[in-house]
């Protein structure tokens, strides 16, 4: 697995603990400060590690437990809604888990099922910007919904769900787009001609799925204005997200077997929203979308010798990592020919993800 969109310090060397899990890590994500870590397991946990003297070490903290299953992926939420990770497992749940920060326990504050009878495996989850204004965590399941879990903080903590139909198929993986990342490229923005700044008119929300009908899809849903309430109004149940699906090359099948990971890439100046998939068909592609009027538009990175389990950006979005079956991760970087590369030992020092613990893929047919 690879720690998403997290900065790494350049390591000199590597740094290994034992992190008493019972089996398999099957994922693990730094905190937004790059100070703490979180590990999924197949032993139905997740913990949390504190790092300590200058990353040379790695200091339990707390297990959380609650799980039926393997859990598949973790996720830290932005700090500014306090110390909250997220976990998803084969057991069709998904457990948010708040930090007190007077007596540093964790306890969880809200579990959701996938079903209420025969549950299916939640496969990938990940927490949306914070730029967005409200905790949001997207679920990817292997009954081919996607579910948006919304947090209102100001009507009692209460949760609300809202799903959509991502794929016909299993889905195996999402990834939220940043927020207004792309200025008056894509609709939402408009500029204002007195001052020239760029205001947004209606903040679009944003993601990629990649399933098991091999496909990535690009999906847009516009909450409700700001005065009706914007997302607060999706507490009463009488509005709710309506996602459409955004045209790429090909119908955004370019893959030949199931796709198992897709990353967005962080926002970086660059005029033009970009996204990374990975499948077991060996092959990794990176996606662009430079005008409102263009569909996604594939470019391939590299054939590997194995099937491709997991990609991840840089917190700049420069570097992608990618961890495939030969127990290998690589760093690729695009040049000004346009062209990716993989990064060596004489590449000059750059900041690049976290390579995390490698385990096995999670199912995505519904059993």
């Amino acid at each position: 697995r690879l720690g998403r969109r997290r900065e790494a310090r350049m390591a000199t060397s590597e740094v290994s603990f034992d992190s008493k899990h019972e089996d398999h890590i099957t994922d693990l994500q730094w905190d937004f400060y790059a100070r703490r870590l979180a590990t999924a397991s197949s032993d139905r946990t997740v913990k949390i590690f504190k790092v300590v003297d200058d990353g040379a070490s790695h200091e339990h903290q707390a297990t959380l437990t609650g799980h039926d299953g393997p859990v598949w992926e973790c996720a830290w939420a932005h700090p500014s809604w306090g110390s909250v990770v997220a976990s998803c497992s084969y057991d069709g749940k998904v457990l948010i888990y708040r930090e007190d920060d007077a007596s540093k326990r964790w306890s969880l504050v809200h579990e959701w099922s996938s079903r209420d009878e025969s549950p299916c495996s939640v496969n990938g989850i990940e927490f949306a910007p914070v730029e967005h204004g409200a905790l949001m965590l997207a679920c990817a399941s292997s009954d081919g919904f996607v579910t948006i879990l919304l947090h209102h903080a100001d009507q009692q903590d209460l949760w609300t769900s809202h799903r959509f139909a991502a794929s016909r198929l299993g889905c195996n993986a999402v990834s939220w787009g940043p927020a207004g990342a792309i200025g008056a490229l894509l609709p939402g923005h408009q500029e204002d001609a007195s001052s020239g700044a760029m205001a947004i008119a209606s903040e679009p929300l944003r993601l990629v799925t990649g399933s098991c009908d091999n496909k990535v899809k690009f999906w847009r849903a516009t909450p409700p204005p700001a005065a009706e309430g914007g997302l607060s109004a999706l507490a009463s149940g009488d509005v709710d997200l309506t996602w459409t699906e955004e045209p790429a090359v090909n119908d955004g099948k370019l893959h030949t077997e199931w796709v198992r990971d897709v990353a967005w890439a962080p926002f970086a100046g660059v005029p033009a929203a970009v996204a990374a998939s990975c499948s077991e068909d060996k092959a990794v592609y990176v996606w662009e979308k430079t005008r409102a009027d263009e569909p996604w538009t594939p470019k391939l990175v590299h054939k590997f010798d194995e099937p491709v389990w997991r990609c991840s950006w840089s917190v700049f979005g420069t570097i992608l990592a990618v961890s495939s079956g030969d127990s290998d991760v690589s760093m690729w970087k695009e040049d000004v020919k346009k062209s990716w590369h993989k990064l060596g030992p004489n590449d000059p020092p750059a900041a690049t993800p976290a390579p995390g613990g490698s385990g096995p893929p999670p199912p995505a047919a519904s059993e």
